[in-house]
């Protein structure tokens, strides 16, 4: 992480691409709360154009998005981008099980699969504990 006016070191970026407005708000208060600032996305472009403008940390990608595209599609167009190919990136999804497919490609690409309904304290643990890390490595 980089240092911002002196000793000061900036809070991580965070990335939220949800389309559920309620989903997107509650998570966006928690992690404000946690010491990141949010960036907010509903759909993929507005996603894929504030990976191009921003320096981001961690992201929290919806898998599937109300449009024509998934999430895994912003995942994999993030990873094409050098400064973004190991950024973490957790993939939240409401449905029961995933497809093969795109465990597959969770998998490949080096992200982490959370299910909504696990519920979102244990989400919230585990996006936590990678925030925490962050925070850490800036220190």
């Amino acid at each position: 992480m980089t240092q911002v006016l002196g000793a000061r070191r900036r809070r991580p970026m965070l990335l939220l691409v949800e389309d559920a407005l309620t989903t997107r708000c509650i998570l966006e208060q928690h992690f404000a709360r946690a010491g990141c600032d949010v960036l907010q996305a509903a759909e993929p472009d507005t996603a894929l154009m504030r990976l191009r403008t921003a320096s981001v940390d961690l992201v929290v990608l919806d898998l599937r998005l109300g449009s024509d595209r998934s999430g895994l599609e912003v995942l994999e167009q993030m990873r094409l981008q050098e400064r973004y190919a190991n950024v973490p990136v957790v993939v939240l999804t409401a449905v029961d099980k995933v497809t093969a497919q795109e465990q597959e490609t969770v998998d490949r690409l080096g992200a982490h699969l959370l299910y909504k309904w696990q519920g979102y304290r244990e989400i919230v643990e585990e996006l936590d504990e990678m925030i925490g890390t962050l925070l850490r490595r800036a220190a």
